[in-house]
């Protein structure tokens, strides 16, 4: 499971400069913004939305519009709507390049994906949206303190993926289908090496190709594993088969 990390400390930053200005607003009727960042603070996400969408539709590109979008993104995630969070971050990234707070969008707009991707039995698109999100913070942004994080969600992504592989190839196993069974196999191998399922796979191909009289296809595997790893369990279960 993927535990989304503790707000950056560029948003703590700017939420206490906004509950500073909003104390500073009393007495004077507010403005549209003014009034979505009150609503904001008191968690009603819903009024938020709604005014910072009015408010970006009457504005233009300045500093406020800016920290609107950002805002505007930060509500819709909040209020667990992780699709438009998704594209409102997009459009602040966008819009605003060289903003300060460029790394945080980006990392919201990966956990907005993360968020999204479903059990490794339902449809991987999100999931794969999910991984190139975080591949592009991780590129962009090598020095965030958020890079351990979207390390572990990236392995937990591929992880997904993996298990995904292997059910469907063994589910061609039980349907007495070895060549397509194979084929997800093989595709575990190449995507996902170092996942825990890749181990599980490699042993179960092996056993595959010895049951289907491909003993020179297990034998080039196993001599694979004993060549990267020779000292392994992996390759010892891997002789182990050839040897039964």
């Amino acid at each position: 499971m993927t535990v989304i990390p503790r707000r950056p400390v560029a948003f703590a930053l700017l939420a206490l400069a906004l509950a500073a200005f909003l104390g500073c607003s009393s007495g004077r009727e507010l403005s549209r913004k003014e009034r979505a960042d009150r609503s904001f603070a008191r968690r009603d996400w819903a009024t938020a939305i709604q005014d910072y969408q009015v408010y970006l539709e009457e504005s233009g590109l300045g500093a406020e519009a800016m920290m609107a979008q950002f805002m505007l993104g930060r509500a819709y995630l909040e209020n667990g709507d992780y699709p438009t969070a998704a594209v409102e971050f997009e459009v602040f990234q966008r819009d605003y390049p060289r903003s300060d707070s460029l790394a945080a969008a980006a990392f919201y707009e990966a956990i907005c994906w993360v968020k999204q991707s479903p059990a490794y039995d339902r449809d991987a698109t999100p999931t794969l949206k999910a991984i190139q999100v975080l591949d592009d913070f991780l590129l962009d942004f090598p020095d965030s303190p958020q890079v351990p994080w979207a390390q572990r969600a990236r392995a937990d992504m591929q992880a997904k993926l993996a298990e995904k592989s292997l059910n469907i190839a063994r589910l061609y196993r039980r349907m007495e289908r070895p060549q397509a069974a194979v084929l997800y196999y093989e595709k575990l191998l190449r995507e996902q090496p170092e996942s825990a399922q890749a181990e599980t796979g490699l042993l179960e191909l092996i056993a595959l190709q010895l049951g289907e009289g491909n003993r020179a296809e297990a034998e080039r595997l196993a001599a694979r594993v004993a060549a990267l790893r020779p000292d392994s369990e992996l390759a010892r279960r891997a002789r182990a088969l050839l040897a039964n």
